[in-house]
């Protein structure tokens, strides 16, 4: 659980720090740089780990990393960009809460993961919250 907390604080704070950085420079160079910086502890941590047989013995869960990997730097281009264009308020409830929405439901068709009647009402507040802010943003252009 300490990881799930940690984890909100690191990427509240990259969302924050993100879009003073695309607000103050150039998105795609924000963009290099984030990624750039995010790639070296991991690293670090994964060379040790790393020999012939691990990536022999896991090649479709590295390829799946490599693709992951890929769709991590598009995501930053376009979040950055958002952020750098929009108000944090907008952009952030939209794409992470569109994304929770999302990848609930994708889980359910594709890992086979139980939904619970409170989880769907949940759901059911997030979608209705997504569309009265893109609503919202759409109205008050």
């Amino acid at each position: 659980m300490i990881y799930i907390f940690l984890g909100l604080v690191f990427y509240t704070s990259l969302l924050l720090i993100g879009t003073f950085a695309s607000r103050m420079a150039n998105t795609n160079l924000v963009s290099a740089i984030v990624s750039l910086f995010s790639a070296i502890i991991p690293t670090l941590v994964a060379i040790p780990l790393l020999n012939k047989a691990t990536i022999e013995n896991q090649r479709i869960g590295v390829m799946a990393a490599i693709i992951a990997g890929l769709i991590v730097g598009l995501f930053t281009l376009v979040l950055n960009k958002s952020l750098a264009v929009n108000k944090v308020g907008i952009v952030i409830p939209i794409i992470f809460g569109g994304s929770i929405f999302l990848s609930t439901i994708l889980s359910y068709f594709i890992f086979k993961e139980k939904v619970s009647l409170m989880h769907g009402i949940g759901l059911g507040f997030l979608g209705i919250g997504i569309l009265i802010i893109t609503y919202v943003k759409f109205v008050e252009k």
